[in-house]
């Protein structure tokens, strides 16, 4: 199982290494925001350039076994101020790699932590490139920071009894890898 996992790993590792990131547009700024997993998680958070990298080799069942509870993330965030009437966010991502259990997940929320809208999009993806947008439930007042959280987020799998793997659905690995160029409210 050893011989599988090492050369999946790096054949994934290399597939997501190779394309160039572009550069972030004006005003866009990250600052890492948190990041979980466990002693088989790999993440890594580039505020610079806006890229998210995560992956997992997956010890427990993903596909089949569905657990309650978060799976492994990494997150940027981003702080910019409302304008006036402004009712949607939207985040920019660019070459996404995702197996299919990843999830793209942006939570937008004002001051005091008030939540304001949230939205996701679902792997999997291939050198995928589009947007995420939130529409706003709650209105910002003008002026007010809104802070927005983009994550990837990995399957929350488990171990099912009695403790069998190679059931339908296991993946050696799962992960997740984009950058995210913009951020704009509108």
């Amino acid at each position: 199982m050893k011989r599988i996992a090492i050369p999946l790993v790096a054949v994934a590792l290399a597939a997501v290494a190779v394309d160039p990131t572009p550069a972030l547009a004006a005003g866009t700024e990250y600052t890492a925001g948190p990041s979980n997993g466990d002693a088989s998680t790999y993440h890594q958070v580039d505020p610079g350039d806006g890229t998210i990298m995560i992956f997992q080799h997956n010890t427990r069942q993903p596909g089949t076994v569905h657990c309650t509870g978060d799976g492994p993330r990494a997150t940027l965030a981003n702080t910019q101020p409302a304008g006036a009437g402004t009712g949607t966010v939207t985040v920019a991502y660019t070459d996404a790699v995702m197996t299919e259990h990843p999830v793209i997940d942006v939570l937008v929320t004002g001051d005091n932590g008030r939540v304001l809208g949230h939205k996701a999009a679902f792997g999997p993806m291939y050198y995928d490139s589009g947007h995420v947008a939130v529409p706003l439930f709650a209105k910002p007042n003008a002026g007010e920071a809104v802070r927005t959280l983009i994550g990837l987020q990995l399957h929350a799998g488990c171990l099912p009894m009695p403790f069998v793997l190679g059931l339908p659905g296991s993946r050696f690995l799962e992960g997740a890898r984009a950058t995210f160029p913009s951020v704009t409210l509108s």
